[in-house]
């Protein structure tokens, strides 16, 4: 196959070589995909294969004898095909595309031909294929023999051209020329009994068994035309239902690929709430407070204490972080009157105006027993009374437990 035939614009395709063409092109489609994945590269074996597709759906259309403006049924499913893959990455609505792609081309590919035209390789046009593939002319050589004097062996002469049968122009001299040949055959094979019919029977043996060949060809190329046409005649003569059946097929696998792209989404949306709705409930632990007399609080989230107090103001902020040592430097240390000293581990101001110091898990006994115990502390800046603590430690279970 030249491949200039397949950039031809103003040649014909037979609906073989359209079938075998358009198929190779999703098939080397599908090989870019293997070799370069899908992705943007995509693109540029799709522009390459893209004005194939189109002109040998131009060249069958001329062929079949129907609009330039179909082309675009063939490249419709092709752009589409090329667009999942590189974008959406489908299977079910990639299938869906495929299916509409070898309905299109089938369809092309049964229109029948209203041209008589001497296709080469299921082409015809000014592109000149490989003469080993157009149909040869066969010759039939025959020697003729000329007889001798003496008995001597029989000489031949040049051989005489007989033309094909399938010959459009006739040859009225050489018609003479062969009916002088055969009288001359018929006396000299009469006189001499000898073998020179051995050395034409090769040549003709050759001639006979091409004939038979392409003469095969020729019969299961007739055998393969009435299926075909039984085919266009079921089509012609239920247009509608088939129409309304390929629709029908297209139009389901398009819903079920749209219907698992819609809930693909939705359930993301589903499992990213969910999973917030399991971190909002984790964070919610039971908090287990009591009021210190000096207008602070002691509270309990599982093993953490927390210490309470209200009167500062402002946008809500962190105070102070022991794992970056950053903030506020009189919110570092929690400093009781006999000197023990414990560091929170943050402090911040919420927009209550409250603000919360937290403190290790470790430190959390050893604290609430000098809350107990002690005088008075401070932490922020702020020096509390603990005259009556343990007394109000005392009222919860909780903190009693530490006591």
């Amino acid at each position: 196959m030249q491949i200039k035939s397949l950039f031809c614009v103003v040649g014909l395709d037979n609906s073989k070589r359209f079938s075998v063409i358009s198929s190779l092109i999703y098939l080397a489609l599908f090989i870019s995909v293997a070799l370069i994945g899908p992705s943007g590269l995509l693109y540029v074996p799709a522009l390459v294969l893209a004005p194939i597709l189109a002109l040998t759906s131009l060249r069958r259309l001329r062929d079949s004898g129907k609009p330039a403006l179909f082309t675009l049924v063939t490249l419709l499913p092709f752009i589409l095909v090329i667009i999942t893959l590189v974008h959406i990455q489908s299977m079910m609505l990639l299938l869906t595309f495929l299916l509409l792609a070898v309905l299109t081309i089938g369809y092309l590919a049964i229109q029948p031909a209203i041209s008589n035209a001497d296709y080469v390789q299921g082409y015809s046009g000014p592109v000149e294929m490989k003469e080993t593939a157009r149909p040869m002319r066969k010759e039939n050589q025959r020697s003729r023999v000329e007889p001798t004097l003496g008995g001597g062996e029989p000489s031949f002469s040049a051989a005489i051209n007989a033309s094909d049968e399938n010959a459009d122009v006739v040859d009225y001299s050489a018609d003479v020329q062969r009916s002088a040949a055969t009288s001359t055959e018929t006396e000299s094979r009469a006189k001499f009994d000898t073998q020179p019919s051995s050395n034409a029977e090769p040549a003709n043996n050759t001639y006979q068994q091409d004939r038979l060949a392409q003469h095969r060809r020729h019969r299961g190329s007739r055998q393969a035309q009435p299926a075909l046409g039984q085919l266009q005649q079921f089509i012609e003569a239920n247009k509608k239902g088939v129409l309304i059946g390929a629709g029908g097929i297209v139009g389901s696998m398009l819903l079920i690929s749209l219907w698992t792209l819609i809930p693909s989404s939705e359930q993301e949306d589903v499992n990213l709430s969910v999973a917030d709705d399991q971190v909002i409930t984790e964070a919610k632990v039971e908090r287990i407070s009591t009021a210190m007399p000096d207008d602070f609080s002691l509270a309990l989230e599982d093993d953490v204490l927390i210490m309470r107090w209200l009167g500062d103001s402002g946008a809500p902020e962190n105070l102070w972080s022991l794992a970056t040592a950053k903030g506020d430097r009189t919110c570092s240390r929690l400093r009781f009157n006999n000197g023990t000293e414990y560091r929170p581990l943050v402090v911040n101001l919420l927009a209550d105006t409250g603000t919360e110091a937290r403190f290790s898990p470790l430190d959390t006994e050893a604290i609430v027993i000098d809350m107990a115990r002690r005088g008075n502390v401070s932490l922020c800046g702020y020096n509390f009374s603990l005259k009556g603590s343990q007394a109000a430690l005392g009222k919860v279970a909780a903190f009693r437990d530490y006591l």
